[in-house]
């Protein structure tokens, strides 16, 4: 696959109009320099702490529903992903873009474990989920890099947000009509630590896959306000005194105010976790481990005595 190297620096001058252009002639961006180099390593600090860590007993950690990825609540890594997130500049580029009002639409970080399989298909997002018009840009994704990233970069179709949804609303790449003529326009993303990557919900994408390199990012999107009825896909937690600072455009945009199409415990990361097999078996193992050693903690105190 061809690479795409292209970047646009938000340091020089009129970026915001080069952006907004390139945005709607490929589908996607890379800025690069959003964010100062200190605050990047603060938030890789707790990234590479929550990612050694499960979340078990209550304890900060990663999730984990299958061997392919860990998943994390962005907001919850901190106030510099909050302010990131919430950067007024990439807020008015994606206002501009899809001519309306946002609101953020989901938030994780993701660290896919680069473990030799294809678990994620190149797909399109086909506006099902919104109200109005598909031909018309309804929402925008945006990936943080964490770290220098090539094999196993995220992946866009260039130009294919322009594809008519109406006409052939398949999301999967690979049962489209003109799939062939699409994966010709596949471009891997590359990236350094702190590049953001924007693009049109519309086009066809996913991460490079199958491949034996981890990839760490922050993935996040926002919508249209109208289209979504100001309601984000789902809830996203965050702890509140990291909103300080923010003015009230910009919790707007992250969703402070608005409604979620659909509960917390419903969102894809942890819907019918509880139903399978593997966590009735940790659980079990998790809730035994706990109890023997609360016997074991009063069997010691008794001797003591």
């Amino acid at each position: 696959m061809e690479s795409f190297n292209k970047y646009i620096d938000v340091n020089s001058k009129n970026w915001l109009e080069s952006a907004l252009l390139d945005l709607k002639k490929d589908g996607v961006i890379v800025l690069r320099g959003i964010e100062r180099k200190a605050n990047l390593e603060k938030i890789n600090e707790k990234v590479d702490y929550i990612l050694k860590n499960p979340s078990v007993l209550g304890s900060i950690g990663y999730f984990q529903k299958d061997h392919n990825k860990k998943i994390y609540d962005g907001f919850l890594l901190g106030k510099e992903v909050v302010d990131f997130v919430a950067n007024k500049s990439v807020i008015k580029l994606i206002e501009s873009y899809l001519e309306d009002e946002i609101i953020l639409n989901e938030m994780m970080l993701k660290n896919d474990l680069g473990n030799g399989t294809q678990y994620f298909p190149y797909h399109r997002h086909t506006g099902r989920d919104v109200e109005g018009p598909k031909d018309k840009a309804f929402g925008c994704g945006a990936i943080l890099y964490l770290h220098d990233t090539e094999i196993g970069a995220f992946c866009y179709a260039l130009k294919s947000h322009t594809l008519e949804i109406e006409e052939n609303p398949e999301s999967n790449l690979s049962r489209h009509e003109k799939k062939e003529e699409i994966k010709k326009n596949l471009r891997r993303i590359n990236g350094n630590m702190g590049d953001l990557v924007i693009f049109d919900e519309r086009g066809f994408h996913g991460p490079e896959q199958p491949v034996k390199t981890p990839r760490t990012v922050i993935l996040y999107g926002f919508q249209s306000k109208l289209l979504t009825s100001n309601k984000s896909r789902t809830g996203i937690p965050v702890v509140i005194s990291d909103l300080v600072n923010l003015d009230l455009h910009q919790l707007n945009s992250i969703g402070v105010g608005g409604g979620t199409r659909s509960e917390y415990e419903n969102y894809h990361a942890r819907k019918s976790v509880i139903h399978s097999k593997k966590y009735k078996l940790l659980s079990c193992l998790i809730t035994s481990s706990s109890r023997l050693y609360s016997s074991y903690i009063k069997l010691k105190n008794k001797i003591k005595l």
